[in-house]
């Protein structure tokens, strides 16, 4: 066989199984092909990301609970870019970043000296010593806002100074 059937072969053969690919992907996708045909023609591609996650809903809710004037304090782990995109969405406000097994008195400090107004715990099991000493503290309040942390209001006056450890 002549060089150039060998090459038309080998084209038709890597084309073939490029084929075979597309209808393998078009079969594992066509679930959502339809939702993302819907999404692209109402224009809202980015949506579908931001409605899995529930932390995307729930800084929205805390935007329309914290005032764009105040200061918050951030607790987190620094997992995943998630104190970002917290400050992303609360982007008016003032932002602090703590981590969650800060000591109290730091905690207290921190809160007192900075003017912050609200205090924000990202997740459920963060409970190091300053978020359990905020917890016992009369001038916390936990606010009504459901989703994946908490949020507390705090009236700085109640703040006792002090050794917390």
């Amino acid at each position: 066989m002549s060089p150039t059937i060998w090459k038309s072969w080998i084209i038709r053969g890597v084309l073939f199984l490029w084929g075979i690919q597309l209808i393998w992907l078009g079969w594992h996708f066509a679930p959502e092909f339809a939702d993302l045909a819907q999404r692209a023609a109402q224009g809202r591609v980015g949506a579908a990301i931001r409605q899995e996650d529930p932390f995307y809903p729930w800084l929205k809710s805390l935007a329309a609970l914290i005032p764009e004037q105040a200061t918050y304090v951030f607790l987190d782990n620094y997992e995943a870019g998630k104190e970002i995109e917290a400050r992303y969405f609360l982007v008016p406000r003032r932002h602090i970043l703590l981590s969650p097994s800060v000591p109290a008195d730091f905690l207290f400090y921190v809160i007192r000296q900075e003017g912050a107004s609200f205090l924000i715990v990202r997740g459920e099991s963060h409970e190091g010593p300053g978020l359990r000493a905020a917890l016992a503290s009369p001038a916390f309040e936990l606010l009504p806002a459901p989703g994946p942390g908490r949020v507390f209001r705090v009236n700085r006056r109640l703040l006792e100074w002090g050794f917390y450890d």
